[in-house]
């Protein structure tokens, strides 16, 4: 089995943006034979509406600012409401409607978090140790986990929770299943691993539904009905009483 974690939201509890208060890390679990077939239709989709030549990298953030100066220019073509509309309905229909994938998610609350505890866990590596289990209880035998490189520090600090998980074990795994049913590399955005943009997008996608930005989605989004069904397992912390 193939995992791609990607995550949306930052992971400072300091300062929390009041328009989007969360922090999310998601898990798009995928065969490999499914993997082949979606690393396939994303080439054919960055082509069709990018002029993709093998270097184009979908975000969702610069798929929703193109006009950003910070965004490739290859993103143009979202500037035209038809065109937008035309790509969220390709990737609907060609990946999410065919090809066979699951989801898992951990959301974190910042604010609640922050308040709940005198001193907090990261989000990204609570979430991370939260994955972990969702992986292995929705995975397969053994589970290669790519997650996008974040920065040297972040990253050395990311291998340092793996390999202390991998010791000690997790929640409902011991140490020996963690090692033996996981893989974890760090890959550069510049390796341009599909699954990664795939898995942004569907996270982009689910979360801002889940906080109320529905209305605003139709023809602007990936459909949340059909990223929401692909949902095998979602963790919300603190949770809700």
């Amino acid at each position: 089995m193939r995992v791609f974690i990607d995550e949306t939201g930052d992971h400072d509890l300091d300062h929390i943006d009041a328009q989007y208060p969360i922090f999310a890390l998601g898990a798009l679990l995928i065969s490999d034979d499914q993997y082949l077939a979606l690393d396939a239709e994303v080439k054919f989709l960055k082509r069709e509406f990018f002029g993709d030549d093998g270097t184009f990298v979908l975000h969702s953030s610069e798929l929703k600012r193109p006009y950003d100066k910070r965004s490739d220019p290859r993103n143009s073509p979202m500037l035209d409401p038809e065109r937008r509309a035309e790509f969220y309905r390709a990737f609907d229909n060609r990946i999410m409607r065919v090809i066979d994938f699951k989801i898992a998610l951990c959301v974190v609350r910042k604010e609640a978090m922050r308040d709940k505890y005198q001193y907090p866990m990261d989000p990204y590596h609570f979430s991370f140790e939260n994955l972990l289990n969702r992986i292995m209880g929705n995975g397969g035998k053994v589970n290669e986990i790519y997650a996008e490189k974040r920065g040297r520090e972040l990253d050395a600090e990311l291998l340092s929770e793996y390999e202390r998980l991998s010791r000690v074990g997790i929640h409902s795994y011991p140490s020996e299943s963690v090692v033996a049913r996981t893989r974890l590399r760090l890959v550069a955005k510049s390796e341009n691993v599909n699954g990664l943009q795939a898995m942004d997008l569907l996270l982009a996608t689910i979360m801002r539904f889940r906080l109320g930005k529905g209305a605003k989605m139709k023809n602007n989004d990936l459909d949340p009905a059909l990223a929401e069904a692909r949902v095998v397992a979602s963790t919300t912390f603190p949770r809700l009483r």
